[in-house]
């Protein structure tokens, strides 16, 4: 029996020498692996809830804590600890009353002096919280689109032979008869190509947070963009957007939060900027927490499209849920949203049904570098038959399976300037082998925040 509490103790040791060390991670990593093991036990508990705390994981922190504290309740370390983790964890109200808790033990002037500090924490979370509160965001990309049309490599656009052949007929009756037949007015194919292109793009974005009371508030957000490219061939693509949009937030019980959120978006485009979109639209988003150190939201949407082309025109209803979960090394995000476009005027394959399918995954190398890869899965499906031009004249379904991968590293020099550096790929495959497409774009930012 000697030797298992001699091997405790020692392995005890080691964490607080890693801890003493700022080896959090590792001391952190060391403790968790032996947790099913010596659960239970106050000071292995406390010890854990102090690394863990240390290495960033606070919800895994209270939950060793709220062990100790079970076992020993005038544990007044694992009491101030637990204070500093529901500050980490944004709930203020618990930290208040256990800072009662604390003061009811006559702690000594230690932590008497801890306490004043959290206290002090606790005020100004509380005044920056229930005050309003505004970030700002001003950046200019450059990059490279392989793509700009979303066109394959080549495409040939050509009459039905059976019109070609009547043409032809026709021509021979008008050389027989005497009649000159204008050889410019016979359709002809045409053949498109793809041009590739650099672009610039100028960005802003204003977000703010106006509390109405302890529990609800208001959120502004405001967007406009403007992106150019430089090649004439790519210039009808030139795209300018401003979006706004305003939610009315509420907390709800277990650190629930419900959004209820309207949005105004207007889009222009090509060399002329002509009026190229109008959208309204409307939704709620649910957040709460799930699991150890995960957050999943529901979302709920609808919007009212209306383009300058009437026959582009539709309303859709959007669904989704995504998982946010905070790992010992990175953060991962699963997505999954169903959409369904009601078309509203004659628009080729009428209504349209959407599916996306995401992950994500954010690996921290430091505090200020940072990896970011997203992938996604789409499957767009029209609901009727339709684009006779681009199948030999022949209506038919069509189905686009599209894949994006894109790869990001961002590096925040302080607090208000950030660059990033990413690329991006996308393949689209169409069940009408006119929308075929391969496409890549790399990219440059620098932001300012503020």
């Amino acid at each position: 029996m000697i030797s298992p509490t001699w091997a405790f103790q020692a392995e005890l040791a080691s964490a607080q020498i890693l801890l003493a060390q700022d080896e959090n991670q590792s001391a952190y990593s060391q403790l968790r692996a032996t947790e099913i093991e010596h659960s239970g036990n106050p000071e292995y508990d406390y010890w854990l809830g102090v690394a863990a705390l240390r290495a960033g994981e606070s919800s895994h922190a209270l939950m060793a804590l709220d062990r100790a504290i079970l076992r020993q309740p005038n544990h007044a370390g694992a009491r101030i600890e637990r204070v500093a983790a529901l500050v980490q964890l944004d709930q203020l109200g618990n930290a208040e009353r256990e800072i009662k808790q604390l003061q009811a033990l006559s702690p000594p002037p230690d932590a008497q002096a801890a306490i004043a500090r959290f206290q002090a924490v606790i005020e100004q979370h509380l005044q920056a919280k229930n005050g309003p509160q505004h970030q700002g965001l001003l950046g200019v990309d450059i990059g490279y689109d392989s793509n700009p049309q979303q066109f394959p490599n080549e495409i040939a656009i050509s009459p039905p032979q059976r019109f070609l052949d009547a043409i032809e007929e026709l021509r021979k009756q008008a050389s027989e008869l005497g009649i000159e037949v204008d050889e410019d007015s016979i359709p002809q194919t045409q053949v498109l190509n793809r041009d590739a292109s650099t672009y610039q793009r100028l960005q802003g974005n204003y977000q703010g947070l106006f509390p109405i009371d302890s529990q609800s508030r208001w959120r502004i957000s405001t967007t406009g963009q403007a992106q150019r490219y430089t090649e004439m061939t790519a210039q009808d693509y030139d795209l300018t957007l401003i979006q706004a949009q305003l939610g009315y937030q509420r907390d709800l019980a277990s650190q629930r939060t419900v959004m209820l959120k309207s949005s105004a978006l207007q889009g222009w485009s090509g060399r002329s900027q002509n009026h190229l979109l109008t959208r309204w639209g409307s939704g709620v988003d649910l957040r709460h927490p799930f699991g150890l150190g995960s957050e999943l939201t529901w979302q709920l949407d609808a919007q009212h499209n209306r383009f300058s082309a009437a026959n582009n025109n539709y309303d859709m209803g959007r669904l989704g849920v995504q998982l946010d979960t905070n790992h010992t090394a990175l953060r991962t995000r699963l997505t999954a949203q169903i959409e369904h476009e009601w078309a509203t005027g004659d628009r080729d394959g009428g209504d349209l049904q959407h599916l996306l399918l995401g992950a994500g995954i954010d690996y921290p190398l430091s505090d200020r570098h940072l990896f970011r890869v997203n992938l996604n899965h789409r499957i767009r499906t029209y609901q009727e038959d339709g684009f006779a031009p681009f199948n030999e004249y022949s209506p038919t379904a069509r189905r686009d399976r599209i894949w994006q991968a894109r790869l990001s590293w961002l590096h925040q020099f302080n607090t208000d300037w950030l660059l990033e550096a990413g690329a991006e790929v996308e393949r689209r495959r169409s069940s009408i082998n006119f929308f075929d497409m391969r496409r890549y774009q790399t990219q440059l930012a620098l932001r300012y925040l503020f």
